[in-house]
C-alpha cells in the first residue's frame, strides 16, 4: 500500500507541533493590508507567524485595520503537492469549506489537468472539508489516526467524506467591527449589534456557510449559551478532544467557557489553539470558535 501525505491549508489552524505530530503539511494562504505609513503588506498567512506575531496581528484589527485573504494559489499547490509526489507519496488533500474559499476547487482542477496527468501512478485526492479552522484541522488528524491505524488513502478519504458534517462549530465574536469590515454584516447591523451587545452564534452550516444560527444579548451569553449547544449537540464525548480555536480572547473568557462546557460535558481533552491569520481577518480580535464531533450537521443558513 504506497504510502500518502495528508495536506491542509492555512485555515486548518493546526500549530507546528500538532502538525508534527500527526505528520500533516499544509498550502498557504495570503494576507495584505495597509499599513499605518500607507504602505501596502503582503505576506504568507503562516500558521508558524514568522513575520508578525499573533497578538500583534489581532491588535491590527482591533485597531480597525481591514486585512485581505486570498485562496492558496497555483505556485503554492504546485510546490507543495509536487514535494510529496515526486518523494514517491499519494496526496490527501482536505481543504477549507469551498463555502468560503475556492481552494479547494483550484486544487481540484489542478489534479485533473496537471497533477494527474504528470504523476499518473499516484492517486491525489482533493476533500471539501465543509468547515474551516480548527474544525478542519480535527478532521485532517482524524484522517492522520485513520492512516495511523493503516487505513489507505481511499479508506480515509471516504470516511472523511461520510463523516465531516458531524464536525460541529459553535463561534462567537467579541464584536462587530471585523465582520464589518470584511463585508460579512451589513453596516447598520454592526452598528446596532454593538449599540446593543448582540453577539451572535455562528454555525457551519450543511453547505460549508458560516451561519448566524442565534443571537445573545452580552458576550456572557453568549459564552455560556455555546456551553449548553456543545451538550446539545455532541456525541461521545468521553472519547474525543473539544477543540478551541483563539483570537486572542480575554483569560476571563476563556476560563468562562471552558469551566462552563466542562461542568455540562465530560471531554477526554479540551484544547485551545491560536485562531490563524485567515479566519481571524474576518471574525476579529476576541472571537472564540469551538469545534467537536457531534450530530450531523443538517441546517442550511438562508
Amino acid at each position: 500500500m504506497a504510502k500518502f501525505a495528508i495536506i491542509g491549508d492555512t485555515t486548518c489552524d493546526l500549530t507546528p507541533e500538532l502538525r508534527k505530530q500527526y505528520d500533516i503539511d499544509y498550502a498557504r494562504m495570503k494576507v495584505s493590508w495597509v499599513d499605518k505609513n500607507k504602505k501596502e503588506v503582503e505576506m504568507y498567512g503562516s500558521l508558524e507567524w514568522e513575520e508578525i506575531s499573533h497578538k500583534d496581528y489581532f491588535d491590527l484589527l482591533a485597531g480597525g485595520t481591514r486585512i485581505f485573504t486570498s485562496q492558496v494559489n497555483e505556485q503554492e499547490f504546485d510546490e507543495v503537492f509536487t514535494r510529496h509526489l515526486e518523494a514517491g507519496e499519494d496526496v490527501l488533500y482536505i481543504g477549507c469549506s469551498s463555502a468560503l474559499s475556492a481552494s479547494v476547487l483550484l486544487a481540484q482542477r489542478m489534479i485533473d489537468e496537471k497533477f494527474s496527468k504528470k504523476y499518473p501512478d499516484r492517486k491525489i485526492i482533493a476533500i471539501d472539508s465543509l468547515i474551516c479552522s480548527i474544525g478542519q484541522g480535527s478532521l485532517l488528524i482524524l484522517a492522520s489516526n485513520l492512516r495511523k491505524e493503516g487505513k489507505s488513502i481511499d479508506e480515509v478519504a471516504a470516511y472523511i467524506n461520510d463523516h465531516k458534517l458531524e464536525c460541529n462549530q459553535v463561534c462567537t465574536v467579541e464584536n462587530l467591527d471585523t465582520l464589518k469590515r470584511a463585508g460579512r454584516v451589513k453596516a447598520s447591523t454592526a452598528f446596532f449589534g454593538n449599540l446593543f451587545g448582540v453577539k451572535p452564534i455562528l454555525i457551519s452550516d450543511a453547505k460549508g456557510n458560516n451561519f448566524a444560527l442565534e443571537k445573545q444579548k452580552g458576550r456572557r451569553n453568549a459564552l455560556l449559551r455555546s456551553a449548553e449547544l456543545v451538550k446539545e449537540w455532541v456525541i461521545d464525548s468521553e472519547d474525543q478532544t473539544l477543540w478551541i480555536s483563539d483570537a486572542e480572547c480575554k483569560k476571563e473568557d476563556m476560563d468562562l467557557l471552558i469551566n462552563s462546557i466542562k461542568s455540562a460535558v465530560p471531554f477526554k481533552n479540551i484544547v485551545v489553539v491560536p485562531m490563524g491569520p485567515i479566519i481571524g481577518a474576518s471574525a476579529g480580535k476576541g472571537t472564540i470558535g469551538i469545534y467537536f464531533m457531534g450530530k450531523k450537521v443538517e441546517i442550511v443558513g438562508a
